[in-house]
């Protein structure tokens, strides 16, 4: 009896249908994604103000297109070089400053479109580069990237739009550019000359001019076996209002110029531009008379 028990209730459990409950996780609906606006890249150090801002974006195109571009430096520039290109395009575009190139002081830079095809356009990626220097010659890369903001259309309400901030590009690059060296225009004495008077050099010095202002120079005045005679100015002479003369004069107890005899002037002048001239001359006193 107990084994008929056993198998009526082994037959009963196989018999019926089992049926596996399924538990429905809720579904939660995830937030939607907060979109965080970068700030605006901080503007290069040594500008004070411009029209666009290093990394800004929405930048509207059209008055760019009839003012240009103006930049205001916190010192100022002896010169400068600027170039605008379409990131989108790759492609240099015909801007340029009107004061480009010019060995004169500003702390103002314009630039202006200088075609009508090169029209800024809107949703463009765009990069300025201004390439300046410092008093020491230092030649440096000033990068300002914007974007230009979407065309708008009439609608009332525009969707939101997410802006992307513009790579950071380094700044403060070195370049090179090719600088024309100032040029001796005159001097009491001149390469090669053979009859030069020693007296009036004794008493008030050799002077030489240049084509342009100088800002630094060294200049020094041997013997025909390259020792210094120590005349002054000894050493590098830095100034911002040099002008366009150098001179150096006997110091006191230095060699007077002797009759008849072969000496050496070595010049080193280096104008507000940065071009550099290294000169050589070789002169003979005239005979005592």
């Amino acid at each position: 009896m107990k084994k008929l028990s056993l198998l009526m209730f082994a037959i009963l459990i196989l018999g019926c249908d089992t049926e596996t409950s399924v538990v429905e996780e809720p579904v939660v609906e995830e937030p939607p994604p907060i979109v965080v606006e970068d700030e605006p890249l901080p503007q290069p150090e040594m500008i004070a103000e411009g029209t666009v801002k290093h990394g800004e974006v929405n930048v509207d195109p059209q008055p760019l297109n009839l003012s240009g571009f103006r930049f205001v430096f916190k010192e100022p520039l002896d010169s400068h070089w600027v170039s605008v290109y379409d990131k989108k395009r790759d492609k240099r575009l015909t801007w340029n400053s009107p004061q480009a190139y010019w060995c004169k002081k500003t702390n103002v830079v314009l630039i202006e479109r200088m075609h009508s095809r090169d029209l800024l356009e809107y949703d463009t990626d765009y990069e300025i580069k201004i390439y300046t220097q410092n008093f020491d010659c230092d030649f440096v890369e000033i990068v300002i990237q914007f974007r230009t903001g979407p065309q708008r259309s009439t609608v009332e309400k525009p969707e939101p739009m997410i802006q992307e901030r513009p790579p950071v590009v380094p700044s403060g690059e070195h370049f090179r550019l090719d600088i024309t060296p100032p040029t001796l225009v005159w001097g009491d004495v001149q390469d090669g000359a053979a009859d030069i008077d020693p007296e009036p050099l004794n008493a008030n010095g050799i002077r030489f001019g240049f084509d342009r202002n100088i800002r630094r120079y060294w200049i020094d005045l041997r013997d025909r076996a390259g020792a210094s005679l120590r005349w002054l100015p000894r050493g590098l002479v830095e100034h911002e209002n040099i002008g366009n003369q150098i001179q150096i004069m006997r110091a006191e107890g230095a060699p007077l110029l002797q009759f008849d005899t072969v000496y050496l002037v070595d010049i080193f002048v280096q104008d507000r531009c940065c071009g550099n001239s290294d000169l050589r001359m070789t002169f003979r006193t005239k005979p005592k008379p």
